[in-house]
């Protein structure tokens, strides 16, 4: 998809998010490539537009990202 940098210090999640590779807009790709997902999903893919705008209005507010985004790791060690 390309690196979008825009000269500003941002947060890893945002950079995902810009680079729409984080988990919300993975989710909402799958939904549109999957033609019987569209009909069936479309609350998923408003939920998940809704995630990018809380967690980019977190960054922008707190500077850093959700604990649940910064502190995850990854369950099946």
């Amino acid at each position: 998809r390309g690196y979008k940098e825009r000269g500003n210090i941002n947060t890893p999640m945002e950079l995902a998010i810009l680079n729409q590779i984080d988990r919300f807009n993975l989710v909402i790709d799958v939904i549109d490539r999957v033609p019987w997902l569209s009909a069936k999903a479309a609350h998923l893919k408003e939920q998940m537009k809704n995630e990018i705008i809380d967690n980019l209005s977190y960054a922008h507010e707190h500077g850093t990202d959700k604990s649940e985004i910064a502190n995850w790791t990854w369950p099946f060690d």
